[in-house]
């Protein structure tokens, strides 16, 4: 995947990324970027990637990950202070050292240090137990943090964050944004929460739709929060989220 000469936001396969933050409602401020990627015809980067070889599927997120990074930084990431964070298939980490190598020389060019990289693995729960941990100690050791994706209902992969602890969780979408309206879902991110704080993981609660999902999040003390009500993604620039102080 190769970024366009002006600083793109498509590749030569016709991938697209646009940008989402983060934002950190304690501080008024952008936690990180997360980069999207969408294929020709709107496809998300779990369909492009179940569509794929297995060989093009090892490939596939170390490209994507130059491309976001690159593109980022054209975008002003490098000013920022926000960090960048990066989905990646864990199914596609087969040699977590040597997967991780080419992104971070992309990131050293680029002017953007590890320690500022996320990578967010969806699809954590399918791999081994010394397989996972081997993947987190690579990313520790060379600087980027680790994030694991779509903890939600039932606490799903929540033994496996006790067991390895990664930097971050990332809830489910559809968990957050239904706490304003559902009883029941709001029972469970009210037993989820502390849960994940008392292992000294950050929370990233996405799917962040109207104010008064942002207001429960609050009152759980969750402080990083994505979705349209804070910013929508955009391609070719680093949206900057608007948000109130809470009363």
């Amino acid at each position: 995947m190769t970024s366009e000469s002006e600083g793109g936001s498509k590749s030569d396969s016709g991938l697209t990324i646009a940008f989402q933050p983060i934002a950190d409602i304690s501080g008024n401020r952008v936690y990180a970027y997360e980069a999207i990627i969408r294929g020709p015809n709107g496809e998300t980067a779990t369909q492009i990637f179940e569509s794929l070889s297995p060989e093009a599927k090892v490939s596939f997120d170390q490209r994507c990950a130059a491309g976001a990074i690159r593109w980022a930084m054209s975008a002003g990431l490098g000013t920022s202070g926000a960090r960048l964070l990066i989905p990646v298939q864990a199914e596609s980490i087969h040699a977590p050292a040597e997967h991780l190598e080419p992104i971070l020389r992309v990131s050293r060019l680029s002017g953007l240090i590890p320690e500022r990289l996320i990578f967010g693995l969806d699809g954590y729960r399918q791999l081994s137990g010394p397989h996972l941990a081997e993947i987190i100690d690579v990313h520790r050791k060379a600087g980027p943090l680790t994030a694991f994706s779509g903890l939600g209902p039932g606490h799903a992969g929540l033994a496996l964050c006790g067991r390895y602890l990664p930097d971050l969780v990332i809830l489910e979408s559809e968990l957050v944004s239904a706490i304003a309206s559902s009883w029941s879902r709001r029972l469970v991110l009210e037993d989820l929460t502390p849960r994940i704080r008392s292992l000294g993981l950050k929370v990233i609660a996405t799917g962040v739709d109207s104010e008064p999902v942002l207001q429960r999040l609050r009152g759980y003390g969750i402080t990083l929060v994505q979705g349209e009500e804070i910013a929508s993604p955009a391609v070719r620039t680093l949206p900057t989220p608007t948000l109130r102080r809470a009363a």
